[in-house]
């Protein structure tokens, strides 16, 4: 199952590129898509609505520069390890956020530095957004074994039935047309496809949240001056998969199909 992933390189350039040009921190925000500490808000808040609690283990798969980990460094129990397959980033995030304890890994294949049944949560923001569907199902079959019973896997995608997603398919369709190559790999995944993938997988589906509702429910504990309390659209859909309980049914994907 494990392997380089295709995304890999590209991702690296642009890093490099950016590092090249503009101060460190700026930089390393504009690689995980800038608004540095509003996303990891986001992000944080949308843990604490799908099952975070302070003592449990969380992995990031995907972790950037440590948005995420830069809102989770509160919670002085809990055990955390961020991955990324760029070593700058790993870098700048285990530097900015400051907790010893909490790991940063550069992981290049689609495997998690985890024992098996040993997480509570696996996270991955943005992160099957830029991976061919292969790549992804393996990575989620590897997030299953990584997770206790009743563990929790939360990631966002792309889909086109979110209006504010179809730009950047007509980016990826503009850059094609003028370079004869996709460029930065964008991938748009289908919720009636990730039934199935959770069928198969052998995940029970929490939630599919469209990303341009406001999915993002930011409380007293998640909100700071620069985002206060209230609800925010996150932009990517989510989708939230339970691990079964033992002797748990998982539930069929039920997707009825065309005559």
């Amino acid at each position: 199952m494990s392997r380089k992933l295709q995304s890999v390189a590209s991702y690296e350039q642009w890093v490099a590129h950016l590092l090249a040009n503009y101060p460190e921190e700026e930089a390393l925000s504009i690689a995980v898509g800038g608004d540095y500490e509003d996303i990891g808000i986001y992000e944080h808040a949308l843990l604490r609505s799908h099952g975070l609690q302070p003592d449990q283990v969380v992995i990031d798969v995907g972790c950037g520069s440590g948005r995420l980990a830069w809102q989770l460094r509160r919670y002085p129990e809990l055990r955390y390890t961020g991955t990324d397959p760029v070593p700058a980033l790993v870098d700048y995030a285990r530097r900015k956020v400051g907790r010893p304890d909490f790991r940063f890994v550069v992981e290049r294949e689609n495997r998690l530095p985890a024992a098996p049944g040993s997480a509570d949560l696996v996270v991955f923001f943005s992160v099957l957004t830029h991976l061919l569907h292969e790549e992804s199902y393996a990575y989620l079959e590897a997030a299953r074994e990584a997770l206790r019973p009743g563990g929790r896997v939360i990631f966002s995608f792309l889909e086109f039935a979110v209006p504010v997603n179809w730009p950047i398919f007509q980016n990826c369709v503009a850059w094609a047309r003028s370079s004869g190559n996709a460029g930065h790999l964008n991938v748009f995944l289908h919720r009636s496809d990730l039934r199935i993938w959770a069928q198969q997988l052998g995940f029970n589906v929490v939630a599919m949240l469209y990303g341009d509702a406001p999915i993002v429910e930011v409380d007293a504990a998640a909100a700071t001056a620069r985002v206060p309390v209230g609800r925010y659209p996150l932009g990517q859909s989510l989708c939230v998969l339970r691990k079964p309980l033992p002797g748990e049914a998982v539930e069929p994907a039920l997707i009825p199909r065309e005559a």
